[in-house]
């Protein structure tokens, strides 16, 4: 039986390595990388790009000329007749009436083609639509940008919040681990005479207490690993571990100015796109004023055969050019109305413009601000923790000697938990506020 469990054991383990060397690997490039790909947001969003894409050249068909043809076969299973005068009559009275007798005039068999194309001459309001269309393609493909940005900005947070979570895990772990060992030592000791009763039941409150601390951690990052895949379309069953290291983290960026800024955001370009098609607007409003001017060219041809009144072929053929020219005169006020409501949007863009210039000068002013900060906490929570390491060190050497009681390596070993989680909580911030501010500054 003992042989047996072993094996079994090792059967276990090898299954359990295994799977942990099949999981997939992702550094932060790699994630970004899957997020680009498989977010359904950003799939969306370009859908959006060929939705526009679509509206640009559902408006320049008005502009380009429509071309038909058609073709066409009769067969007449009965003969249509009609009167037709034949002869006149001796005078009567002067005149000399006409004698009619029923004619046959169908054919058989007629074949018919014909082909027209109608064209614009002058048409303001179709050239006004066209340009907001493709202005309106180049707003939705600006939008996509700002949208990605955000999304991808999201993206590298989560990949090291959920990589903190595991920080947090490991940490609650050792600590777990450590207050176990403690309490097996002191257990030893009250064994053999040299600890109190006292020791060894605070020693085992301290190890039983870090359990259900060290499950919380875990669920918390195994929550955080869901949602991390939710965003980057990993399928929930797969393995996935994180590579990228928290115990490296960039320089302070350089400053940028506000103009700067503005010039590289998407988001303020949006502003700026939209603020032309109110422009457009404008003018598609006033270009329902102006006349529309149309040209048609039309060509048609028929064969016409088997008359049974003995008449020749009929081949008619015919060409006809057209000139339509429609004068709006008035529409209750609609198109008056239109018109200032349009300006009206105009207004209210500019005034956005504005509003968007000074909410990113409080934005630059505020992630500096949160930057500096939080780059300066990394350095206090390393030499934190460097002191909280050799504080434990020392008591764990001290309570081997009698030196100190279990509640003093008690309280080193949760000074070096808690400083351990602050470095990575340091790191984390100081992060985070990089990419808010990459992402405030256009880049």
């Amino acid at each position: 039986m003992r042989h047996t469990t072993a094996i079994l054991a090792a059967l276990l383990f090898c299954a359990a390595y295994g799977a942990r060397a099949q999981a997939a690997k992702y550094d932060l490039a790699a994630y970004i990388q899957s997020v680009e790909a498989h977010n359904r947001d950003l799939k969306l969003a370009r859908r959006d790009i060929d939705s526009a894409e679509q509206t640009r050249r559902e408006a320049l068909a008005a502009l380009l000329p429509n071309l038909g043809l058609q073709g066409g076969y009769t067969r007449n299973l009965v003969d249509i007749s009609q009167p037709q005068p034949v002869y006149a009559v001796g005078p009567v009275n002067g005149v000399y009436p006409l004698v009619y007798q029923n004619v046959v005039t169908s054919f058989d068999n007629t074949y018919s083609i014909a082909g027209g194309v109608n064209f614009s001459l002058f048409n303001l309001q179709a050239a006004a639509n066209y340009r907001q269309a493709r202005e309106g393609r180049r707003a939705t493909a600006t939008a996509y940008d700002y949208r990605r940005e955000v999304i991808l900005n999201a993206a590298r947070k989560l990949y090291f919040q959920t990589l903190l979570l595991g920080k947090v895990v490991d940490v609650k772990k050792a600590s777990e681990r450590n207050a176990r060992e403690s309490y097996e030592n002191i257990k030893l000791k009250f064994d053999a005479g040299l600890a109190t009763r006292l020791d060894e039941l605070m020693a085992e409150v301290d190890w039983k207490g870090k359990i259900p601390e060290l499950a919380e951690a875990r669920r918390d990052y195994e929550l955080a690993l869901m949602n991390l895949k939710s965003l980057a379309g990993i399928d929930s069953g797969e393995e996935v571990e994180l590579t990228q290291s928290m115990d490296r983290y960039p320089e302070l960026p350089a400053d940028v100015s506000l103009d700067q800024a503005l010039a590289a955001r998407p988001d303020y370009e949006l502003l700026l796109r939209q603020k032309k098609l109110s422009e457009l607007a404008v003018q598609g409003a006033m270009a329902a004023f102006f006349p529309t001017v149309g040209g048609s060219f039309n060509a048609s041809y028929q064969d016409m055969t088997g008359n049974s009144a003995g008449a020749a072929d009929y081949k008619p053929f015919a060409l006809q050019l057209g000139l339509t020219v429609n004068l709006p005169v008035y529409a209750g006020g609609y198109r008056a109305a239109k018109l200032a409501a349009e300006k009206i949007d105009g207004d209210k863009n500019a005034i956005a413009l504005a509003k968007k210039r000074e909410d990113v000068r409080t934005e630059l002013a505020s992630d500096r601000l949160r930057l500096t900060e939080a780059r300066s906490r990394i350095d206090s929570a390393a030499l934190l923790v460097d002191a909280a390491q050799k504080a434990y060190d020392q008591a764990s050497l001290s309570l081997k000697s009698g030196m100190v009681t279990q509640v003093q390596l008690s309280q080193a070993s949760l000074g070096l938990e808690g400083s351990r989680i602050q470095y990575y909580s340091a790191v984390y911030e100081y992060l985070a506020a990089t990419f808010d501010w990459e992402l405030a500054v256009g880049q």
